[in-house]
């Protein structure tokens, strides 16, 4: 595990600080990342790079914080500063706020997908291969999930007067 966190550590906490947008969250979730990676270490089985069975062992109790924070709205939460406070930076955290909303009331495998799809940049193939579906599998769920994103009104809309 040590060998593990010395080659991995910062891919990590660089993808919980991307997902969670949180420091505090991102260096909690790297710990619990290393704790299951020391727990469950028996379980690799070698069928995929350790960077790709790391990412899904990463990616998992990030979705699990994101979604806890969905519930427990009252719990504040600390986010990393923005950077100014343009109309277009407005817009662009409306937009994350409403992908955060929509993500939250999918089931895991489809959250997964479509972060590894867009954060990581992962292939369908290559994301069914982690989650154990098939590429066209992933390539459905993405796209009920950019349906739904299409659908969705404008979070902007709400905000600004007529």
């Amino acid at each position: 595990v040590t060998a593990l966190y010395r080659r991995y550590g910062d891919l990590v906490i660089g993808r919980c600080r991307t997902l969670l947008r949180n420091a505090a969250d991102a260096q909690d979730a790297t710990q619990a990342v290393f704790l299951k990676l020391h727990r469950y270490r028996d379980g690799f089985r070698g069928d995929a790079s350790p960077s790709t069975w790391i990412f899904r062992i990463t990616t998992t109790p990030c979705l699990n914080r994101l979604r806890t924070r969905r519930r427990r709205p009252e719990d504040p939460v600390e986010e990393l500063p923005p950077v100014g406070t343009t109309d277009s930076l407005l817009d662009a955290l409306a937009v994350r706020d409403l992908l955060d909303r929509l993500l939250a009331a999918e089931d895991e495998r489809t959250q997964s997908g479509v972060v590894y799809h867009y954060v990581d940049g992962m292939t369908h193939d290559e994301i069914g291969e982690i989650l154990g579906i098939s590429g066209a599998a992933v390539r459905k769920r993405i796209a009920t999930f950019r349906a739904a994103l299409r659908d969705a009104p404008p979070p902007w809309l709400a905000e600004r007067d007529p």
